[in-house]
């Protein structure tokens, strides 16, 4: 496999696993699986967790060690969604303080 092949793979995974945990089109089935099961809660609601799943899965298609692909998708859904998670906290405060300023 190739370096490009590889980053595709590992930026797909990052993908799906961002539509599974973040997503607003998911939200009513994670709010079903989250009431149904305590342990599947804490899974689809972390990107860390569901990315290691994704990974692992997604490895078995494209004949890539499984814990291997499994780790880095779940170290990498896991830092965009923090950068993600900071950026919007710092346009949250931002915003606050804007808003402030103009009253």
């Amino acid at each position: 496999m190739s370096s490009v092949e590889f980053l595709s793979f590992t930026l797909g995974c990052t993908g799906i696993t961002a539509i599974i945990v973040l997503s607003h089109l998911l939200e009513p089935v994670r709010e079903f699986v989250s009431s149904k099961s305590n342990f599947l809660n804490k899974l689809i609601n972390c990107t860390m967790c569901t990315g290691f799943w994704v990974g692992a899965v997604c490895s078995i298609w494209f004949d890539i060690n499984t814990v291997f692909a499994g780790a880095i998708t779940a170290l990498l859904s896991w830092s965009i969604s923090s950068v993600v998670e900071t950026f919007n906290t710092i346009s949250l405060y931002l915003d606050a303080h804007l808003e402030d300023g103009e009253e």
